[in-house]
């Protein structure tokens, strides 16, 4: 038996060097991961369903590209926090449900696992951090803010506080909060919930110079078309009869638009995830049709005109993301692309398609903004494609089998639960208010907003 236990450990001291050698054979061409820092925000923090939880953070896209690299991510540091996570009104999103599907907050929260931690973490993403952000802020502002989780009130901003790591490899995911604030609140306002174009080319080129300047190698990602989400794009912008699951139509055979702040919804016109606990009221409903004839908020929907003025801003930053990729010899990520390809023809792994589509879809999770664990597996192949291709590395792209049919690496948590959709439970979805705050919360919308007392510029009104 003893001498059994002695070769049993050989065997495991073999198996282990070999692991140890496998992973020191990964070419990373010019590309050096001795220290690797993330900057971004909630994308890069490995945020999902409205909190940062560790299942979600030990799979986020940062740790998935180091653990590709060396094997495992021991020496990748986190700012993990238990289940059931941190949001700005409780703990993770859950499917409360399906009769109508119910979105609500966790009551309990988790707490940090590692806020001891001594030294910068390497993700440094902040969940609702905007690029001017990353070179100003170093504390949290309110009780929702999780940047003091993150930055630790040290007096630094999170680019000082990853810069002074000395990283020799950076990736870069930041703006998206830039223009995802205008999509999720309906309100689209330069300086207020949109920055502009001019400072965001400026704040970029100040944060990439700085990069620069440490010698670090970089992959920058570009800003996702923020309009074309499920928070944005899953509910309808007409009535929907929830018996048949289909559009309610007026004598002439014409799908009855629900009805906005400036008449009936036009083409080009979106309700937003938030809009539902208003719609379960009869809110936008006409009330021929038993709803309470009223108009939904400014806050629930989405014009068409504010619509093209988020794409011309996120046109704008991936511009401005390119010129700076471009001066300091950056890989560039096109999330861009990626998102669009999910929003219309969708994917295909293993069999299983993915797409855009609240729930069903499979990449985004119960906030219809954040990734699921698969999402970020899929972003970080997207990071490492590029890498590969800028620096001639030959890192292995993340096997996604375990993010499709489960167990999750070092993950205790389920995937998110398919519903089929043909169920007439997607004509009645409550994303409850509670939901709703957070998050908006989550994602720096100002308070004013989120509370309904930031006018909204007047737009004239549809015909009636």
């Amino acid at each position: 038996m003893h001498r059994l236990k002695v070769m049993a450990g050989v065997l495991l001291a073999l198996f282990t060097a070999a692991g140890a050698a496998l992973a020191d054979t990964v070419v990373t061409g010019s590309a050096n991961f001795a220290v690797y820092v993330a900057f971004g925000d909630s994308l890069t923090a490995g945020y999902s369903s409205g909190a940062l939880e560790q299942t979600y953070q030990v799979n986020s896209y940062p740790a998935l590209i180091y653990r590709q690299v060396y094997g495992n991510d021991d020496k990748f540091a986190q700012p993990l926090v238990s289940d059931p996570g941190l949001g700005s009104a409780g703990g993770i999103l859950v499917l409360q449900s399906l009769r109508p599907v119910t979105v609500v907050p966790t009551p309990s929260v988790g707490h940090p696992i590692n806020l001891t931690y001594p030294l910068p973490y390497n993700n440094m993403a902040v969940p609702g951090a905007t690029l001017h952000d990353l070179l100003t802020k170093t504390q949290s502002t309110s009780a929702s803010d999780p940047t003091d989780l993150i930055l630790r009130q040290k007096g630094a901003t999170q680019l000082q506080e990853g810069l002074s790591l000395k990283p020799t490899f950076v990736t870069l995911w930041i703006g998206n909060n830039d223009a995802l604030a205008a999509a999720t609140s309906g309100i689209a306002i330069e300086g207020v919930t949109l920055t502009p174009a001019a400072q965001f080319a400026a704040d970029l080129k100040t944060v990439t110079d700085a990069i620069n300047a440490e010698g670090a190698k970089m992959a920058i990602a570009k800003i996702p078309d923020v309009t074309s989400i499920p928070f944005v794009t899953a509910i309808s912008r007409f009535v929907v009869n929830p018996a048949t699951n289909k559009p309610v139509l007026d004598p002439s055979g014409n799908p009855i638009p629900l009805i906005g702040p400036n008449g009936p919804l036009q083409a080009g016109d979106y309700v937003l995830l938030s809009a539902t606990a208003e719609l379960s009221h009869g809110i936008g409903i006409p009330a021929v049709l038993g709803g309470t004839g009223k108009p939904l908020s400014d806050t629930s929907v989405l014009s068409a005109s504010e619509v093209a003025t988020i794409k011309a801003h996120v046109d704008a930053y991936n511009a401005a993301i390119v010129a700076v990729a471009t001066t300091t010899s950056a890989a560039i990520v096109d999330t861009n692309s990626a998102l669009t390809t999910l929003a219309t023809t969708g994917i295909n792994v293993g069999g299983v398609s993915y797409s855009s589509a609240y729930l069903t879809g499979g990449v985004f999770g119960y906030d219809g903004v954040h990734p699921t664990a698969f999402g970020y597996a899929y972003i970080a192949n997207l990071f490492i494609d590029a890498i590969n291709a800028h620096f001639g590395a030959t890192i292995p792209e993340v096997d996604l089998y375990p993010f499709v049919f489960g167990p999750l690496p070092k993950s205790k948590r389920a995937t998110l639960p398919v519903v089929e959709p043909s169920s007439s439970e997607f004509t009645s979805i409550v994303f409850t208010p509670e939901a709703r705050r957070n998050l908006l919360q989550s994602l720096g919308v100002p308070q004013s907003i989120i509370d309904g007392k930031t006018p909204r510029p007047h737009h004239p009104h549809h015909g009636q």
